[in-house]
């Protein structure tokens, strides 16, 4: 007997035509063209095959339908209302907002999570208007250091028995080596080259693969760890964001929004001793 073909959507019809329509099991399987055995287990609350083997998301669908059916219930308690919700409620309000669906949530740094609330962000901004609001946005820029983990190595084709059973293995490196960035931006929306920080003593032209012709002008440097330092933060002010920050009109200022990481710190010295308009 051929495999019968069927979507998500045509459970979920199934299901509401049970729920809401009357139909027998047999009758909205037949309708929708899925076996029977399939229908009477999703209406029993068993996941489906999609649901089982989901190994790229956080949270299985039946978890994530929990979580708003939580929700809902919460807020209907707030309303006075006692009754739970309907098994197939979630089903339902979604089908009836197309607008919506389930996605999977990315996971942020707890600190920096609990940090990004309202009050935050409005502080932020009324601080940004009322001392800064006349600087114009092709002056501001933000900046923020990230930074890559390499030396781990990829897997790679070798020469061994062809019995399924002896398996062959790399050894990888002892030593990983963290290579750091600097990316900026301006409030209109136009980038500065990014600053890349390798770590040793000088740059290296084995470092720099073909791929590396597209981005060569942008800034490189080195550092002992590879992590942004005083001296580095100075340079990059020198070489990249002072020549590509220059405004048009000479009188106008510019802006520096950045974190309170210590290589920051000499950044205001180094700006004002060369008595350059930026804040």
């Amino acid at each position: 007997m051929p495999q019968q073909s069927y979507t998500e959507n045509d459970v979920i019809e199934a299901i509401l035509d049970v729920t809401d329509n009357d139909l027998s099991q047999h009758q909205a399987a037949q309708k929708h063209g899925m076996p029977q055995t399939t229908l009477s287990d999703r209406l029993r609350g068993l996941p489906s095959k999609s649901e089982v083997i989901q190994p790229a998301q956080l949270l299985y669908k039946s978890q994530e339908a929990s979580q708003v059916r939580a929700t809902v219930a919460a807020l209907l308690r707030q309303q006075g209302r006692e009754r739970p919700i309907s098994v197939h409620w979630l089903a339902r309000f979604i089908k009836r907002h197309p607008e919506i669906d389930t996605k999977v949530g990315k996971r942020q740094e707890a600190s920096r999570f609990n940090s990004f609330t309202p009050m935050a962000v409005n502080w932020y901004f009324g601080i940004r208007e009322s001392e800064y609001g006349w600087i114009k946005p092709e002056n501001t820029v933000n900046v923020d250091e990230g930074g890559i983990m390499a030396g781990f190595g990829l897997d790679s084709l070798v020469i061994g028995s062809s019995d399924p059973r002896r398996k062959a293995f790399l050894k990888g490196s002892q030593s990983r080596t963290w290579t750091s960035f600097i990316e900026a931006v301006t409030a209109d929306g136009r980038l500065l080259k990014p600053g890349i920080i390798f770590k040793g003593k000088e740059l290296q032209k084995q470092w720099f693969i073909d791929e590396f012709n597209k981005i060569a002008d942008w800034y490189y440097i080195t550092s002992d760890n590879g992590w942004t330092d005083n001296h580095i933060a100075v340079e990059w002010l020198k070489e990249v964001y002072l020549p590509q920050t220059q405004p048009a009109d000479e009188s106008d200022a510019r802006l520096i929004i950045l974190d309170g990481h210590g290589s920051h710190v000499s950044v205001g010295v180094y700006l004002f001793s060369i008595r350059n308009t930026a804040d």
